[in-house]
């Protein structure tokens, strides 16, 4: 999966073919613009004048794709928060080179207040240090409060996909049979991998009840990557939306067969190994890792709810006039009001996707 993602040269988000929109494999939400970037930009300017209006507000995005969202965000926080504008900083990082220059040409327009930083390390493994981020890491400075925002970044994260199979845990590894691409079922690899796989049984259960061909996906770098995140933000959010479960669902057997797909030209596929470096690999989030890891780096959990719950939280105090605002017809009125129902309602992108917001 790291290789498919991120290899420097045929990794899938190094490549130069497009990934995302219409003509691409899938969207995001950021691809709803302006919708979903204004009402996260009125969520951030709430923030900022709750903690005193500090005359820095730094906003780091990790996995920005093609800065769809930070343009939007930072072209409405020009026009509608010309206070709220003088204080951000915004601060894009990016693994893949083709996404990075997409970027750049993004935020051209917003001089010193948004700039496009290369993640050299990938996202795969984190990094010992963060040097993207605009202050020394773990540094509290008087009237500076940063945020880091990733949206769709987690699931990306290589996983180990483990298999109990006769008693015990087998780990799937990728191999050749001459020259196709094939599973087989080894011994797992880094010794701690079966510890973690443990925690997809409830711990109730008896080992001779549990079934057959159960699924455990563990990754690593995700606890890596919240360790960095809450050492990285000395006071301030971290808000991460992805879609993902709960231990206790995936106990529960939410996902019997693994969450792991691949998605190509908007068409989702179990299989994982056909076309490598050109198609999208994921795997729903493990939420419960990512706020016990957070709490451990000394982050305090404030909600983890549906986006749908989390977004009109933010719009019913004005009943989203930043939407609506500029609007120059009803058609584009009517536009609009369907690009907010797809951020919302079940059927899109409303319960699939959910909202982490931890604070320090």
């Amino acid at each position: 999966m790291e290789l498919c993602l991120y290899h420097p040269q045929f990794g899938y988000y190094n490549s130069a073919r497009t990934k995302l929109g219409a003509a691409g494999d899938f969207y995001t939400s950021a691809h709803v613009a302006p919708v979903f970037a204004r009402i996260l930009a009125r969520h951030w300017e709430r923030l900022w004048q709750r903690r005193g209006s500090p005359a820095r507000f730094d906003l780091v995005e990790l996995g920005p794709g093609d800065g769809s969202f930070a343009r939007e965000l930072l072209r409405w926080v020009r026009e509608a928060s010309p206070p709220f504008f003088a204080a951000l900083r915004y601060s894009g990082v990016e693994q893949g080179a083709p996404l990075r220059g997409q970027m750049e040409e993004a935020v051209r327009d917003f001089g010193d207040h948004a700039r496009v930083v290369a993640d050299f390390a990938g996202r795969a493994h984190g990094m010992k240090s963060m040097p993207w981020l605009p202050l020394e890491q773990g540094t509290a400075a008087p009237g500076i409060c940063r945020c880091l925002f990733a949206n769709e970044f987690f699931d990306a994260l290589p996983v180990h996909i483990l298999v109990w199979r006769d008693g015990r845990w087998r780990e799937r590894r990728v191999s050749l049979d001459g020259e196709r691409v094939v599973w087989t079922e080894q011994e797992p690899s880094p010794s701690d991998l079966v510890q973690q796989a443990e925690l997809c049984f409830d711990p109730s259960l008896p080992v001779d009840d549990r079934p057959e061909g159960w699924i455990a996906e563990v990754r690593p770098a995700a606890g890596e990557w919240m360790q960095r995140i809450g050492a990285g933000v000395a006071q301030g959010e971290v808000l991460l939306i992805d879609y993902g479960y709960t231990l206790d669902e995936w106990r529960k057997g939410r996902f019997p067969d693994g969450s792991a797909l691949a998605y190509r030209r908007h068409q989702a596929a179990a299989n994982l190994l056909q076309h490598p470096g050109d198609q999208d690999l994921t795997a729903h989030v493990n939420f419960t890792e990512l706020v016990e890891t957070g709490k451990a780096s000394g982050l305090k959990l404030c909600g983890l709810e549906s986006q749908a719950k989390f977004l009109l939280a933010i719009g019913e105090q004005d009943e989203f006039a930043d939407v609506f605002a500029d609007c120059a017809s009803e058609a584009e009125r009517q536009h609009r009001a369907q690009l907010l129902k797809t951020l919302i309602v079940p059927q899109g992108m409303g319960e699939t996707f959910r909202v982490l917001v931890m604070e320090k």
